[in-house]
């Protein structure tokens, strides 16, 4: 049962000797071997190698790293020097980076090892993917960071890396019922990540604990540990424009946590959007298409045949918008950016849903995105975790955001809540 072990279990029980790396990556792939047919969340897998690493991090008489004999998970749009990284695209099948994007280099120094490479939407977009929601396998595990999300939250990895443009860590870690965790904006290098909108994409995490994401972005800021607790926050409770579009069930789990918020004596306030706030994912979508498409200008050009409909309608849609039409979202999208610290007036951290409710029937849709990219487009970190079930037993998600580089206090934020919240 070594595989239903947290990043940190599994650190502090290699370093006690209780046990092996390779026991870890057995029992990780024992799981796999037992659960891939159905959930089908990895893209690429490499078990004789995973081994062979976690054989050589067992025989050195030092080990160390906060990461140290943990294997991981990385999504198909992020560079390993040993697998393939296909992009989920037949345009890139067969295709292999020599190098480590610099996340997965932080990670193997940390004393990570890459277990192999997670199922993703073509090119991070919203292409439905093959994996199943661990939960219910009828149901989608939510995009663009599905075979990621579905992985952590099936035992068969302690962590994968995700990414996010608009809601692709966010949304399938709510759905799963694990926590994702979406850093600010250019706080990890993209180096080595396939870009989808530039303005936007985000490199973050999917655990299934608070206290294992805060041991992985001190890996990845270089910090010797994970931040200590923070006192009470101070909460805003943030209904947004979109509250008409949540579910009676997420809406009741909303209640729930800001009562358990309230009993816990921390202060709650509801805040109200700025305004404008409502046409803020008007812009967005001018922004991404654009991005995207010109991203794609090359694989376009000579291989657009090999898209997915998915890919063809947003190039399509992308190449439609004027450079000017462009330039006029993105200064409307800096201009709520520079305001966006009037939200937090009075308040430490933001208290909302994630998801409208829970994950749909099948998997040519992945999920609302808007609750989760108002946030990823205000480059502000954010955090989902559990929050109770839906009406029909699938999980909810409670999203944290904070101010812009205040990761840090955001994930003890997350940390306390979680405690009175989920219990993790």
């Amino acid at each position: 049962m070594l595989h239903t072990l947290d990043v940190v279990d599994v650190v502090v029980g290699i370093g006690a000797a209780r046990f092996t790396a390779a026991d870890v990556v057995h029992s990780c792939l024992d799981r796999i071997g037992a659960r891939e047919p159905l959930i089908q969340a990895w893209a690429h897998l490499d078990g004789e190698t995973a081994l062979r690493q976690a054989h050589g991090a067992d025989a050195e008489e030092k080990r160390g790293g906060l990461l140290a004999g943990v294997p991981f998970g990385v999504k198909d749009v992020i560079d390993t020097s040993e697998l393939p990284t296909e992009m989920g695209s037949q345009v890139y099948r067969g295709h292999h980076a020599r190098y480590d994007a610099s996340c997965v280099g932080l990670a193997r120094r940390a004393g990570g090892i890459v277990l192999g490479k997670t199922v993703s939407a073509e090119f991070a977009g919203t292409q439905p993917t093959r994996t199943a929601n661990p939960h219910d396998i009828t149901r989608t595990p939510g995009g663009s960071s599905s075979g990621s999300a579905a992985a952590v939250a099936d035992f068969m990895v302690p962590f994968a890396f995700g990414t996010q443009t608009g809601g692709s860590i966010l949304r399938p870690a709510a759905f799963c019922g694990i926590v994702g965790f979406k850093p600010t904006f250019g706080l990890y290098s993209p180096a080595g990540m396939k870009v989808a909108a530039h303005s936007f994409d985000t490199i973050g995490l999917l655990a299934r604990s608070v206290r294992d994401i805060a041991t992985i972005h001190a890996v990845m800021m270089s910090d010797a540990s994970p931040p200590a607790e923070l006192s009470i926050p101070r909460v805003g409770f943030f209904p947004s424009h979109l509250w008409d579009t949540v579910d009676d069930d997420m809406k009741a789990a909303v209640d729930s946590v800001l009562h358990k918020i309230s009993a816990a004596r921390a202060p709650v306030t509801e805040i109200v959007a700025p305004v404008g706030f409502a046409i803020i994912t008007q812009h967005r979508a001018v922004i991404n298409a654009f991005e995207r498409a010109r991203g794609l200008a090359g694989e376009a050009l000579s291989h657009v045949e090999d898209f997915s409909p998915q890919s063809r309608e947003v190039c399509e849609r992308g190449f439609a918008i004027s450079g000017e039409r462009y330039l006029e979202a993105r200064r409307a999208t800096d201009d709520f950016r520079a305001r966006a610290g009037e939200i937090f007036d009075g308040v430490d951290v933001l208290v909302t849903p994630t998801t409208p409710g829970e994950a749909p029937e099948g998997k040519s849709y992945a999920g609302d995105p808007r609750l989760q990219e108002l946030w990823t487009m205000l480059h502000l970190p954010s955090i989902t975790l559990p929050a109770g079930r839906g009406r029909h037993g699938l999980p909810l998600g409670i999203e944290l955001v904070a101010r812009a580089y205040q990761d840090q206090a955001l994930l003890a934020h997350a940390s306390w809540l979680s405690a009175i919240v989920t219990d993790r």
